[in-house]
């Protein structure tokens, strides 16, 4: 269950920021939809890699945090690829950088908070 509020939080977290970054205002439905978009790449990609991690569970992991950046990384680069027009180079695009780093630092944050232990 805890694993399913690290990904609504997260999710949620993303969608406030992406409407302070792009919309530069608090829209409900802005807020849900980009909620929405945010949700299922976590879904997709962090969830399963937290799973695993999860085994041996360290609270903010220098580790884990490299680990969510590579699904980051390649989670931004399908959907940036897939939406981004066909003239365009994904990696001068310099929203790819942005969100691949804010999504993996927000999950990981969320994640250390809700579920990794304290090393001894």
């Amino acid at each position: 269950m805890k694993y399913n509020y690290t990904v609504l939080l997260s999710a949620f977290t993303m969608s406030v920021l992406y409407s302070v970054i792009y919309i530069h205002s608090f829209i409900i439905a802005a807020l849900i939809t980009m909620a929405f978009y945010f949700l299922f790449p976590y879904l997709i990609f962090a969830l399963p890699l937290q799973i695993m991690m999860n085994k041996k569970p360290k609270r903010f992991s220098p580790l884990y945090l490299l680990y969510y950046l590579a699904a980051a990384f390649i989670a931004n680069a399908i959907i940036f690829g897939m939406l981004q027009p066909s003239g365009q180079s994904l990696f001068q695009n310099t929203a790819f950088y942005l969100f691949a780093v804010l999504t993996a630092l927000i999950y990981w944050i969320w994640d250390s908070v809700l579920l990794q232990k304290k090393e001894a």
